[in-house]
């Protein structure tokens, strides 16, 4: 956070001077690199609602992927460049996630922008704020919350 705003950095490994890759007003977050580190990909609420998005690695050329009423967060793209995983609150939250919300995991597939539902649990921070696929791509974890009212 720097100010009011939100942004996304990078800096090289070996040190040196970062890079401000986006400049929007409120918040970017949860940025993952794709597989070749050709693309990061990351939520923004740059278009009036958390949606995700894609931009070269070098913060040119952004592309909103998702148009939705629902609140998308935490994209990662798997290890095989195929697809993306991302959760999808059902309750539009602005630009907060909180825990304890219904949502509902979503696979992205990077060939041809179809997006399938593949279950619905009770979840939100930290059910996918990191990467977690595994290295052939085939699964990923991911934490769901039982509660009892």
């Amino acid at each position: 956070k720097r100010g009011d705003s939100f942004n996304i950095y990078a800096i090289s490994a070996s040190g040196g001077k970062e890079i401000q890759l986006t400049n929007s007003e409120g918040l970017d977050d949860g940025p993952d690199y794709s597989h070749d580190g050709k693309y990061i990909y990351y939520n923004s609420i740059a278009s009036g609602t958390m949606e995700i998005w894609r931009m070269d690695a070098n913060g040119s050329n952004k592309k909103q992927l998702t148009d939705d009423p629902y609140s998308n967060w935490f994209p990662h793209p798997s290890p095989d460049g195929q697809h993306m995983v991302y959760i999808s609150y059902l309750e539009d939250q602005g630009s907060a996630h909180p825990a304890m919300k219904k949502v509902a995991l979503k696979l992205y597939s990077l060939k041809d922008q179809t997006i399938r539902t593949l279950c619905e649990f009770i979840g939100g921070q930290g059910s996918l704020n990191v990467p977690s696929w595994s290295p052939d791509g085939k699964q990923f974890a991911f934490v769901s919350y039982a509660y009892k009212d």
